[in-house]
C-alpha cells in the first residue's frame, strides 16, 4: 500500500477485502493462481488449510464467492510492473505485488509499503535442457549462481531469499528483514503449491477467465 496515501494501514487480506474501512479500488493479479488463495484467507481459511480446502468443489466455491464481494472494486493486473504504478498514482489504495517490484520503487522514492501476513512464496529452478551441446557451460552457471556471494550480491540487487544457507552471513540487516525468507515475514505466510496447480490450473483458470468476463 501506498502510506502517503493510507493513513490506516491494512493488516490481513480481511483488511483487503474490507471495503468500508478502506474504500477504493484494489489491485489483483488477473488469474486464478495466488487470488483464489488470498480470497480464502480473506475469509478466515488458516495458510496450512488453504489448498485442502481449494481441492474441494465447496472450496472453490467458497472462493468465488469471496472475490464477488469485492469484484466490482477490483483494479486487474497482468504485469509485476502495474502494482507500483497503480499504488503510486492513487488508481489503488493497495494491491497484490511481488515484494520485488515494490522494493525496485522505494528506491525510487516511492513510500509503498509491504504487509508480510498471508503473502505467498514461491521458488523458482535452474534447467539444464537434455542433450544441450553447452552442458558444461550450463553446469559452470549453475554452479557460479548457487554461491553465497553470488546469491548475497543477487539479495542485494533485488529481495529475493537466497537459497543457499551462507548467503545470509554477512547480508546487510536492512536487505535481510525484507526478504520474504526472513523469519518474522514467513510467520503466517502460505508457501505455493506447485503440485496443486498442476493439477488443478487449467480448470481453475478456465473457471476463474470465464468468472472475470461475466
Amino acid at each position: 500500500y501506498n502510506a502517503d496515501k493510507l493513513a490506516t494501514a491494512p493488516r490481513s487480506w480481511a483488511d483487503f477485502w474490507d471495503t468500508k474501512t478502506f474504500p477504493g479500488k484494489r489491485g489483483l493479479r488477473k488469474g486464478a493462481k495466488f487470488t483464489l488463495e488470498f480470497a480464502l484467507l480473506a475469509d478466515g481459511v488458516a495458510p496450512a488449510d488453504v489448498y485442502s480446502v481449494l481441492g474441494t468443489k465447496a472450496g472453490v466455491e467458497r472462493a468465488f464467492k469471496k472475490l464477488d464481494q469485492i469484484k466490482g472494486d477490483i483494479q486487474w493486473w497482468e504485469a509485476g510492473a502495474q502494482p507500483p504504478q497503480l499504488l503510486a498514482s492513487g488508481d489503488v489504495v493497495m494491491s497484490a505485488a511481488y515484494n520485488g517490484r515494490i522494493s525496485a520503487a522505494q528506491k525510487e522514492g516511492k513510500n509503498l509499503r509491504v504487509v508480510w501476513n498471508g503473502s505467498i512464496y514461491d521458488v523458482d529452478s535452474w534447467a539444464i535442457p537434455k542433450g544441450t551441446p553447452k552442458r558444461d557451460e550450463a553446469y559452470r552457471f549453475v554452479k557460479f549462481a548457487s554461491e553465497p556471494q553470488n546469491q548475497r550480491v543477487y539479495s542485494g540487487e533485488i529481495p529475493y531469499g537466497p537459497t543457499h544457507v551462507k548467503a545470509v552471513a554477512g547480508m546487510d540487516p536492512k536487505i535481510v528483514s525484507d526478504l520474504p525468507t526472513a523469519p518474522d515475514n514467513l510467520k503466517g505466510a502460505l508457501a505455493s503449491n506447485t503440485e496443486f496447480w498442476v493439477e488443478h490450473g487449467e480448470e481453475l483458470e478456465q473457471r476463474f477467465n470465464a468468472w472475470a468476463a461475466r
